[in-house]
């Protein structure tokens, strides 16, 4: 997980010491030992108080009480869960063949689905209550009103207790473990490039097995005849894994759109668009600019094939670097993160301070290699500490992939102070 070597000299691999200082170490087995304590504590406390749907839709003092003292205790849980969460998730992302760290996932995970059950029967509790009521009663709720208004809207949308149990047992072996699969199918796949022309010092011929996540980051390279060459590699690829990719979008669909029936809601996209805050109006909105737009993005095409002496544009060269030196020459990581940080101080000196952190501290892991997820993320660890993904690609896409991940982190650094 770690690199000694500088990390500007090389793709960096993030450093989780911070965190943990191995997935063996005393600290994180007190701190996942921990995460299970409180969680049978916090079940044991809500079977105090009742925590559950109800009749009686009346806030007295006791309603005040329970509700403070239970999300009080969830709030801590869920932080500690985030850290020890995000820890596991930075190996098997990074290496979905480190058996020790999917295992240990695996067994949180499957506690998480008693924190699921207990969340829902929370959300139900909540939405039996007179939720304005108790926002006039208690300081806490008025500092969690938007969350509260929330759950009472989706406990509507709920099933049963025992059906909501079920579902969240079954999720372990359904898309969970569907989307699991995924990703581990994913990032394993090695795919032989054949460069047909010399590259980097390649003699004429030579073929070169890389992950996928390095092959699709040559879309934007320079050289047409590598972007050519990547295409056709991936285009044989895919095929490869399509058996298991269709089943496990096939399991994961099929789930969500089973359950979202059952819990009432009027299609596949009106849970998504209540989990993000947006109404159906907006949506429709934005998509409406998305065709209005058409006409311009396929000019800007056209114009793109005119550049490359084209008459029209290959699907390889939809990313080739066009606009200047800037766009079109190699960007190395060093270079990248001095670009970044320079610009980003023309918005603010916090938010360039906190790439520099990122940099400094090692959150980034750039280097594309055979076990690690493809595309680009960043997650929150704890208080203002993130951890960036990225396949990195000298190219001013991934230029922009940084910037782009950074301003999340920052993102999460402004949310610090929230309670989950």
């Amino acid at each position: 997980m770690t690199s000694t070597e500088t990390p500007l000299r090389r793709l960096p691999h993030w450093d989780m010491t911070p965190i943990y200082a191995a997935l063996d170490s005393p600290e994180f087995a007190a701190a996942f030992r921990h995460v299970l304590d409180a969680l049978d504590e916090l079940y044991r406390l809500a079977d105090r108080y009742g925590i559950r749907r109800r009749e009686q839709r009346d806030v007295e003092a006791h309603t005040v009480e329970a509700f403070e003292a239970v999300t009080r205790r969830l709030n801590a849980l869920r932080e500690d869960v985030q850290t020890v969460d995000a820890y596991l998730s930075a190996f098997v992302t990074t290496d979905s063949r480190n058996d020790a760290a999917q295992s240990k996932l695996s067994e949180l995970e499957t506690k998480l689905v008693d924190l699921q059950k207990l969340e829902t029967r929370y959300q139900a509790w909540l939405g039996s209550l007179d939720v304005e009521a108790l926002l006039e009663r208690s300081s806490m709720a008025r500092e969690h009103a938007f969350a509260l208004r929330k759950a009472a809207v989706e406990a509507q949308h709920q099933m049963g207790e025992p059906e909501e149990d079920l579902a969240a047992s079954l999720n372990l072996s359904g898309a969970l473990a569907w989307g699991k699969l995924h990703g581990n199918v994913t990032s394993r796949i090695m795919v032989p490039v054949h460069f047909p022309a010399s590259r980097s010092g390649k003699p004429r011929g030579k073929t070169e097995d890389l992950p996928m996540s390095a092959v699709r980051g040559l879309a934007h390279d320079p050289d047409p005849a590598v972007r050519k060459a990547a295409y056709d590699a991936e285009l044989k690829a895919w095929p490869t894994v399509a058996v298991p990719l269709a089943a496990a979008m096939n399991g994961i669909k099929g789930q969500v759109n089973t359950l979202n029936a059952r819990r009432g809601w009027h299609d596949a996209l009106d849970p998504v668009l209540f989990a993000n805050n947006v109404d159906r109006a907006t949506l429709d909105a934005m998509h409406e600019a998305c065709l209005e737009s058409f006409p311009d993005f396929r000019r800007y095409l056209r114009a793109k094939a005119r550049l490359l002496g084209k008459r029209a544009l290959p699907w390889w060269d939809l990313f080739a670097p066009v606009g200047g030196p800037e766009a079109e020459r190699h960007w190395e990581l060093g270079e990248a993160v001095d670009f970044v940080s320079t610009h980003f101080g023309t918005y603010s000196e916090r938010l360039a301070g906190l790439a520099r952190r990122a940099f400094r501290e090692r959150w980034i892991d750039a280097e594309p290699r055979n076990g690690k997820r493809d595309g680009a993320f960043c997650m929150p660890v704890r208080g203002v500490e993130s951890r960036v993904l990225l396949n990195y690609e000298p190219s001013f896409n991934s230029v922009q992939t940084l910037a782009h991940e950074l301003g999340h982190a920052y993102h999460n650094v402004n949310l610090a102070k929230r309670t989950p």
